[in-house]
């Protein structure tokens, strides 16, 4: 008997000692309401708000279409989100008790690598607010939110639920350094790349003569020679003639987010469809630089800590070489309504170092490539001297 009282009063004190299994009796909107209340009011305010009560249909179609999550994988949630180049999102997701949890996690920690991609160079604060989200998971209950305070977030979820407190949950990757403390550059290989051989363009148009060239470097000579004619006059210097075709550029092109055009990487896309991703703007970059007898070279490099493939430039004034990265400068319509000379968010990343591109995301293989250590020509120095 006395053996028998012992191994009952063993398995009270295991069963005691067990996590209890964290309840709330909140709902979705509950939950969310009570986190969107802990921010400031900036937070609420920019948020277009979707749940079963406002809209159903919209509701499952943004869970899908965003995180990924099946219909039959939740059975409560609510989402809101900004428009516009602004990151700040909420939602809350009660899981079935079907549906995998560490399943459901990865894929929000996806869509928040997928979201910081969409700033990451364009806007770095929302990058920045993007990087600190929290993530959590709190029984079959998750939290997303992408907002100003998320400690106050963590706390206004956690103080609805009964049961231990969750931890949030981790970035899934480590960012590995060189012995410089630089990124460590392993090229992501997701998108083509290729160059674009410039010499029959520049060469047609030193010539005149058109008649060795496609019909699609046809289209592209007679863009070129449009932009030059309107753009580079008698007297200007090689920095404003590169300052004008970098201005020219990010006025008239739009990055082609889907990756939907076949001629993303090339300038045909960005010069005469009007849209491109990074290697299509560093092509065309490269091909007018060619075409003003301006030393550039391309690189191919990387982004989000080698993650995501990306493309720039470099430029050689007075000797001294600079960066630029047009594709960054053209912050997705930003300022769609000011024109680019005019805005110093569209030269953050104009005739900058090499330093500078290492602090703000950019990956390459720092030993095979120029580093650009020149200071002189950048935007502020020539738009001083207008």
């Amino acid at each position: 008997m006395k053996r028998v009282a012992m191994l009952l009063l063993s398995l009270l004190l295991l069963t005691g000692c067990a996590p209890k299994e964290p309840t709330t009796d909140a709902s979705a909107i509950d939950l969310g309401g009570a986190v969107a209340e802990s921010q400031p009011e900036e937070f609420s305010n920019s948020l277009t708000p979707l749940s079963d009560q406002l809209d159903p249909e919209g509701l499952e179609a943004y869970l899908t279409t965003a995180y990924g999550l099946d219909r039959a994988d939740w059975v409560d949630a609510v989402a809101a989100y900004a428009q516009g180049l602004q990151a700040y999102e909420l939602a809350v997701i009660r899981l079935s008790a079907d549906a995998d949890a560490g399943a459901a996690e990865e894929l929000l920690l996806d869509y928040l690598e997928s979201r910081r991609a969409d700033f990451t160079g364009y806007a770095p604060d929302q990058a920045a607010l993007v990087e600190n989200a929290l993530l959590l998971r709190q029984g079959r209950w998750l939290l997303l939110a992408i907002c100003p305070d998320p400690e106050g977030a963590r706390e206004a979820f956690l103080t609805r639920f009964e049961g231990e407190a969750a931890q949030p949950v981790s970035r899934p990757y480590t960012v590995e350094r060189d012995s410089r403390g630089y990124v460590v550059f392993d090229p992501p290989n997701e998108e083509e790349m290729p160059l674009y051989d410039t010499a029959p363009v520049v060469d047609a148009y030193r010539s005149g003569d058109t008649s060795a060239l496609s019909e699609q470097d046809k289209a592209i000579l007679e863009v070129c020679r449009q932009v030059l004619a309107e753009e580079i006059h008698d007297g200007m210097s090689p920095a404003e003639q590169e300052l004008a075709v970098h201005d020219w550029i990010i006025d008239h092109a739009d990055y082609d987010q889907a990756h939907s055009s076949p001629n993303r990487s090339h300038p045909y896309g960005l010069l005469v469809e009007g849209q491109a991703i990074c290697m299509g703007y560093a092509n065309t970059f490269q091909l007018f630089m060619d075409l003003l007898d301006i030393p550039c070279v391309t690189v191919i490099g990387a982004s989000s800590d080698s993650r995501e493939d990306h493309a720039w430039n470099l430029v050689q004034l007075d000797e001294d070489w600079y960066a630029v990265d047009t594709t960054w400068d053209d912050p997705l319509g930003y300022y769609e309504n000011a024109p680019a000379a005019n805005e110093a968010n569209h030269h953050t990343y104009f005739n900058v170092t090499s330093d500078f591109l290492r602090q703000t995301d950019h990956q390459w293989d720092y030993d095979a490539v120029q580093e650009a250590e020149g200071t002189y020509w950048t935007w502020r120095h020539l738009n001083r001297s207008r």
